[in-house]
């Protein structure tokens, strides 16, 4: 099981197993997904300005690629939790996490 969220400063995917980052990546793809939210850590990052690792994706680490039918997954700040499509997203039959620090989730729910 793996954790994944995008480095805003290396602008790389981070992987964390364990609690401990164990390497940055360009892309990765991860099976049985769930998305994960801290509201408190975001509601913090909106007071105080403050950026911190407060949401992520867990899953199971996969070399399956991109299906066409992949719908846009997004996390921002202002709103919580993550969405593709303006429903909000907690897990995921598989997510795809792009070289160019975009997501990608086919049978989210």
């Amino acid at each position: 099981m793996a954790d994944i969220y995008w480095h805003r400063g290396r602008r790389l995917w981070s992987v964390r197993e364990g609690g401990r980052v164990v390497a940055h990546v360009e892309a990765i793809a991860l099976a049985d997904v769930v998305f994960r939210a801290s509201e408190a850590s975001r509601l913090r990052c909106l007071r105080t300005g403050a950026r911190d690792v407060h949401a992520w994706a867990a899953g199971t680490v996969t070399e399956v690629p991109r299906p066409a039918g992949a719908v846009r997954l997004r996390y921002r700040l202002a709103e919580p939790g993550f969405r593709a499509e303006e429903a909000v997203v907690v897990a995921a039959a598989a997510a795809w996490f792009e070289a160019d620090g975009t997501a990608w989730v086919e049978g989210g729910r």
